[in-house]
């Protein structure tokens, strides 16, 4: 007797393979998302406290590009020059990016917020907003919109609102 497994046997288990690839792989990419989210939150919280302490050291009421950039904040970046994907050495100037996201500090309207704006994949062009404690709006604090180059919300859980407050 041979053994082995027959062509039926082989073919079964390829298509239990492949269905159980093809259910994964979405689920990875919202999971993805959903890191890229909290990561964008994160970083906007932490930028908004940096901005926001920036402004008392200099007892300023509002942020202005002529005085501050990222280089007068008081936190670590990894920034990348948008051209190259290459990392700096130093974030400066009113707008940075990262990997995902590019940042500023001033946003369209809310000159003591911040905001950021996903450059590359599907969601491209999709803008958050950070307002704090204080500029909260019926409380919330965080604001999606989907930005005139496309995107989606509703990839990140949340509704768009408002107008692009920055874009790439």
């Amino acid at each position: 007797m041979k053994k082995g497994f027959t062509l039926v046997e082989i073919l079964v288990s390829v298509m239990i393979v492949t269905m159980l690839v093809a259910m994964a792989v979405p689920m990875y990419e919202k999971t993805v998302e959903k890191s890229r989210m909290a990561e964008v939150r994160t970083l906007l919280k932490e930028i908004y406290e940096a901005k926001m302490r920036t402004l008392d050291a200099a007892e300023k009421d509002t942020f202005s590009s002529g005085l501050f950039g990222f280089e007068s904040l008081d936190i670590a970046l990894v920034c990348v020059n948008p051209s190259t994907g290459s990392r700096m050495t130093r974030c400066t100037g009113s707008d940075i990016y990262t990997k995902d996201f590019k940042y500023s500090l001033l946003p369209t309207g809310y000159p003591n917020a911040v905001c950021a704006v996903r450059r590359k994949g599907d969601n491209a062009g999709v803008a958050f907003l950070y307002v704090g404690e204080e500029g909260a709006v019926n409380g919330e604090k965080f604001f999606c919109n989907n930005g005139s180059s496309g995107g989606s919300c509703d990839a990140y859980g949340l509704d768009s609102t408002g107008s692009a407050w920055c874009t790439l």
